[in-house]
């Protein structure tokens, strides 16, 4: 297979080649633009490579060049360190299929490029245009793929900051799409001086309808904070219901399985409850791990539910984490209870160790799955 290393830097453009050709991969070098336009007229590359240069005006300005002359082309930043939110996003919104930290600590280089490699394999391939019709399907293509990636660019900016402080506890999250758009959502959020709120919410279905009814969840988390009512800080049924009801005015068609919590940072008390949502969170602090299980059906699909609300107390130093449906199904063909079992001994090693749950779970290390993966992690120091 071969990979394009696209860098007017030649020291540069060389050492990362040579690494690359010593993992086994193809490489050629071409250190702009117009020569990329020459060498792609007779062939097709499993991966263009382009570098960061956060020290530029246009840092991603190679990268969005090639991509306005073909956005069809598998073009991914190459970067020495993790981007800020803010970067990645502009990445995302250019159009690029993969950022690789080419110095990444846990992920080695080559499990990097092919992870790209079977992103870009999944960007539907064209021929060079004979005749009228093949050039409409490729202006068609075209258009598709701005609408998709200005569709993820609008979704990973109403997610919340990922690492974030509130008080004692740290939240950070992680999502990982089946395709473009995702229908899981985390949000997290201050609602009082004392009491901040919670939640991972998997909409049914895939791609872009699902993802509409994220922007939904988005806002309703806005007008929570400026219209909760004192009894939904004990009893987040109360929340689940008023997302039920606005589900249903809306006439979507759609249903949500959620999982909300309410912590009170004056008490350490958490209070939570299901809409329906598989597994459950899980709670880990010095007397073990466990399922925090409670009933309840997913928002909008009935009328006239109530959900029940449960309280757990937060002593000494605690992980609580949650994860969609998508983590059981990259789990193979085991019973249940094993998956579950994997799950509960991976947050563990994820609280004792202090490593992120994803990492663990090997979310990094593999393609996308046939279902949307969301993870989201609170750790409370003692």
């Amino acid at each position: 297979m071969t990979l394009l290393v696209v860098d007017p830097d030649h020291e540069s453009s060389s050492v990362l080649a040579d690494s690359l050709s010593q993992l086994g991969f193809t490489v050629s070098r071409i250190p702009d633009a117009v020569g990329l336009a020459e060498w792609a007229a007779h062939r097709r590359p499993e991966l263009i490579l382009c570098p960061y240069h956060p020290a530029h005006a246009r840092p991603f300005g190679l990268a969005e060049s090639i991509l306005v002359h073909d956005p069809t082309l598998p073009v991914a930043i190459a970067t020495h360190g993790d981007l800020e939110k803010t970067a990645l996003l502009e990445a995302l919104r250019i159009g690029v299929i993969d950022v690789l930290d080419v110095d990444h600590p846990d992920v080695n280089l080559a499990q990097q490029v092919d992870r790209a490699i079977g992103r870009g394999g999944r960007v539907t391939r064209v021929a060079l245009p004979g005749s009228a019709e093949d050039a409409r399907t490729r202006a068609q293509l075209r258009e598709f793929q701005r609408d998709q990636r200005a569709g993820r660019y609008i979704q990973m900016g109403m997610l919340p900051p990922s690492p974030m402080v509130i008080d004692r506890y740290r939240l950070r999250h992680k999502l990982f799409p089946s395709l473009m758009l995702s229908g899981d959502f985390v949000d997290y959020f201050r609602i009082t001086d004392r009491h901040f709120a919670f939640y991972m919410a998997d909409v049914s279905g895939h791609g872009a309808s699902s993802a509409f009814v994220t922007v939904l969840l988005k806002n309703f988390s806005r007008r929570l904070r400026r219209e909760y009512r004192p009894k939904m800080l004990k009893a987040p049924g109360e929340i689940l219901a008023a997302l039920n009801r606005e589900l249903l005015d809306n006439h979507l068609d759609k249903h949500v399985a959620v999982f909300i919590g309410v912590i009170d940072l004056a008490d350490d008390t958490l209070a939570y409850a299901n809409g329906g949502h598989f597994p459950s969170a899980i709670l880990c602090d010095d007397a073990g791990c466990r399922y925090l299980e409670v009933a309840g059906k997913p928002v909008g699909l009935f009328e006239g539910v109530s959900w029940v609300s449960n309280r757990e107390p937060l002593r000494g130093p605690l992980s609580l984490a949650m994860v969609s449906d998508g983590v059981l199904e990259i789990m193979g063909t085991v019973p249940l209870a094993d998956k579950e079992r994997r799950l509960l001994d991976a947050v563990q090693t994820t609280h004792s160790k202090g490593t992120e749950l994803w990492q663990v779970l090997g979310l990094d290390q593999r393609d996308a799955g046939p279902d949307d993966i969301a993870c989201l992690v609170i750790t409370k120091e003692a």
